[in-house]
C-alpha cells in the first residue's frame, strides 16, 4: 500500500479480509487501520468477516494435536537451521583465500535467490488464502443474510400469529355475557373494533380502518359524561388488525363508550376533529 488508500463505497476486500487475517506487513497493517476510520465499505467487510470467522471457529470442534508434532516440528527446524554441516565436514584446511572467498560470495547470491524465492512464494500463498477467504466471506455471507431473512420472516409470522390469537381471545370474550365491551362501529353501521375487559383492564381491538399516512394518526377516546377523554394515537398500515391494551387514566378506564378519531399530526389533540367510529358499553 505506497499510495494512501481512499474510500471505496464496496471497500477493499482483499486488503481488509488480510487485514483481518493479520496477513499484512506491518507497516500496511498500521495503514490499513488509519483507513478503516474514514472508509464504511472496508469496516462492512471487515465485520462481515470476523463475523464468518466467529461461525466458522464455532462450527469447528477443537482437536487436541498429537505428541509427536512438537518433535516434528523442533527437528525440522534444527535440519533448516544448518543446512551445510554435512556437507563441509569433509573440506579442506588447505582451501585458499581465494576459494573461500568465492565460496562466501556464492553463498551470499544464493542466500539472496532462496530468500527472495521465499518472500515470493510467501507473498503468493497468502494472496490466494487472502482470494480464498474473500471469496468463503462472500458465500457464508450470504448465507448468514439468508439466515438472518428467514430468521425475520419467522419473527413476522410468530408476531402475525400472537396477533390473530389475540383477536379470537377478544372476539370471543366480547361475546360472553356479562364481559364489559363496547363494539365500535363506524357511521355507517361498519364493524371497525372493539374494546373488552377481561377483568385486567380493557382492552383494543381495530381492525377495517384505511390506513393512515405518516401526516396523520387515529386517536382512541373514552367518554365519560359526555366528555372525551383522549387516550392514545394508532396506525392502521393495512397489514391486520392492531391489539394493544387501553391506557389507564385519572378516571380508572371507567367510560361508558368509547370513539376514534382521525386526526391532523402525530399527537392527542385538545378534542376530536373527525370521528370515525363509536361505541356504548354493553356487557
Amino acid at each position: 500500500m505506497r499510495a494512501a488508500l481512499q474510500p471505496q463505497p464496496d471497500g477493499h476486500p482483499e486488503l481488509a479480509v488480510a487485514w483481518v487475517l493479520h496477513m499484512l506487513e506491518p507497516e500496511e497493517d498500521a495503514e490499513f487501520a488509519a483507513h478503516l476510520d474514514e472508509c464504511a465499505g472496508c469496516l462492512e467487510i471487515v465485520a462481515g468477516t470476523e463475523e464468518v470467522g466467529a461461525l466458522l471457529g464455532a462450527a469447528v470442534e477443537p482437536v487436541e494435536p498429537p505428541p509427536s508434532l512438537r518433535a516434528r516440528i523442533l527437528a525440522e527446524a534444527e535440519a533448516e537451521a544448518s543446512p551445510g554441516e554435512a556437507s563441509s565436514g569433509g573440506a579442506s584446511p588447505g582451501n585458499s583465500k581465494a576459494s573461500l572467498l568465492a565460496s562466501s560470495d556464492s553463498d551470499a547470491t544464493s542466500s539472496n535467490v532462496v530468500s527472495l524465492r521465499q518472500r515470493w512464494v510467501r507473498r503468493a500463498t497468502a494472496g490466494v488464502a487472502v482470494a480464498a477467504a474473500a471469496a468463503l466471506v462472500v458465500v457464508i455471507g450470504g448465507l448468514v443474510a439468508a439466515n438472518r431473512d428467514l430468521a425475520q420472516e419467522r419473527d413476522a409470522a410468530a408476531a402475525q400469529a400472537d396477533r390473530s390469537r389475540q383477536v379470537v381471545e377478544l372476539v370471543d370474550a366480547a361475546s360472553r355475557p356479562g364481559t364489559p365491551h363496547v363494539v365500535l362501529a363506524s357511521s355507517e353501521g361498519a364493524f371497525v373494533g372493539l374494546v373488552v375487559d377481561r377483568g385486567a383492564g380493557p382492552e383494543f381491538l381495530a381492525t377495517g380502518l384505511p390506513p393512515n399516512d405518516a401526516a396523520h394518526t387515529y386517536v382512541l377516546w373514552g367518554l365519560a359524561d359526555g366528555r372525551p377523554v383522549g387516550l392514545g394515537t394508532f396506525d392502521m398500515s393495512g397489514s391486520g388488525p392492531v391489539t394493544d391494551s387501553v391506557p389507564s387514566t385519572a378516571a380508572g378506564n371507567r367510560f361508558a363508550g368509547y370513539a376514534v378519531s382521525y386526526e391532523p399530526g402525530r399527537t392527542v389533540p385538545a378534542a376530536p376533529t373527525q370521528v370515525v367510529a363509536s361505541g356504548q358499553l354493553a356487557g
